[in-house]
């Protein structure tokens, strides 16, 4: 599903059909993902089907859906220019934990010039906490088919910055072009490319792309303590050993957090309880 403002692109029976949406749909807005109940005439939505999954995102204005019953999501970030933002990944790995998907990271613009120390520090943290890390080009067929090897066949949304090569993996990954730019010289940021999340189906009809738009910040929607650390995978792996019942993880004495979780994660589990 594609929503653009009163109507949405559906895929019925294989084919695409717009589809209007009423105002006040029962479990709306509807997301890219969603799938629908069509109305008698065949011609609006009905009603939105209960979601497998989500990707929420928090905001002024509140919590929105960015796409809906995606089995992964793949956090997209470039190595340089821009340059690489661990707690911008650990935002969306935490967004896909507390929303029912697994997920991955690619590190595009490898062939740009870079320190690789760093970068294999970063990819070494995330990869012995479970999480495949893929490094690459983002037209480069060689990693498009390492990422097709992660989707086996489901469905994967691809999020992350403005910038980073998303869209032109989605066009390495589906064939399909995508409007692409170029980062923004005088803020080092990349500049929106991809504006309304889209489902795009792979080649040979195994799995899709949910291809969304890059952001320049990303806000978990408000979240309970106890339900936040669910979404950084580790510190929830240890919680049980935790010498007090409801340990916040956030420096009481006895939280197992500290001797099993890396810094950096930890740094930003904290940020995200203190809403920063």
């Amino acid at each position: 599903m594609r929503v653009a403002g009163p109507s949405a692109t559906t895929l019925i029976n294989g084919r695409e059909r717009e589809l209007r949406l009423p105002p006040g749909l029962e479990g709306g807005p509807p997301a890219a993902g969603d799938l629908v109940e069509v109305s008698e005439d065949g011609g609006g939505v009905a009603a939105i089907l209960p979601r497998a999954s989500e990707l929420r995102r928090g905001g002024a204005r509140g919590d929105r859906v960015i796409a809906a019953n995606a089995d992964l999501m793949i956090a997209v970030e470039a190595i340089v220019d821009p340059e690489i933002r661990p707690r911008f990944l650990d935002r969306y790995l935490a967004a896909a934990e507390l929303g029912g998907m697994d997920a991955a990271i690619v590190l595009t613009k490898a062939d740009l010039e870079h320190d690789p120390v760093p970068i294999a520090a970063i990819q070494s943290r995330y990869e012995g906490i479970g999480y495949p890390v893929l490094k690459g080009v983002s037209s480069d067929p060689v990693l498009a088919r390492r990422v097709l090897d992660v989707i086996d066949g489901r469905i994967a949304v691809l999020a992350g910055h403005s910038g980073v090569g998303k869209s032109t993996l989605t066009t390495t990954l589906t064939g399909i072009e995508r409007a692409t730019s170029a980062v923004s010289r005088k803020a080092r940021s990349g500049r929106h490319t991809t504006t309304d999340p889209r489902l795009i189906p792979l080649p040979g009809a195994a799995g899709a792309i949910i291809d969304t738009a890059g952001v320049r910040t990303f806000h978990l929607p408000e979240t309970e303590p106890e339900r936040l650390a669910q979404g950084f995978r580790e510190i929830a792996e240890v919680a049980h050993r935790c010498r007090f019942r409801g340990c916040r993880h956030n420096g009481e004495d006895g939280c197992a957090a500290p001797a099993a979780v890396s810094p950096e994660r930890l740094d930003s589990y904290r940020r995200l309880l203190s809403g920063s």
